[in-house]
């Protein structure tokens, strides 16, 4: 099953202070690399790396930029359909965020769930969500 990893999930397998959680992750993320449905949209991306950046630094942001992108993960780009795709679904949900709206688009396009905590994806009808 294809899966598009949310920030919160990859911000998990990194940094997560409880260990079950993060063997969790790891066990999860490595079977989605190896069985090649792990979905990276490049937004998640971003709100990675801002995040790591602000909390412990731009050396480490590097790191794991580097450590994704070359983790044999898919990266989606975010394409027109996609883009026009999530400005539809932040139009009827408007209490969703943009950055959810445009993983959320990801995943419709990919035929995939997302791989969140995150409850803002349950509010979206044409989408998914698994966690860990």
């Amino acid at each position: 099953m294809k899966m598009v990893l949310d920030s919160r999930f990859i911000m998990e397998y990194f940094y997560s202070d409880q260990t079950e959680t993060k063997q969790k992750a790891t066990k999860r993320l490595k079977d989605l690399i190896q069985r090649k449905e792990g979905i990276l949209p490049t937004i998640v991306i971003s709100e990675t790396i801002q995040t790591i950046c602000e909390k412990i630094g731009k050396e480490e942001a590097e790191i794991c930029y580097a450590n994704l992108t070359q983790s044999g993960l898919k990266i989606q780009s975010l394409t027109s359909p996609i883009a026009k795709q999530a400005g539809l679904l932040r139009c009827k949900y408007r209490n969703i965020p943009m950055g959810d709206c445009i993983i959320a688009a990801t995943a419709i396009a990919n035929q995939a769930t997302i791989l969140s905590d995150d409850p803002h994806f349950d509010a979206i009808q044409e989408t998914k969500r698994n966690w860990i």
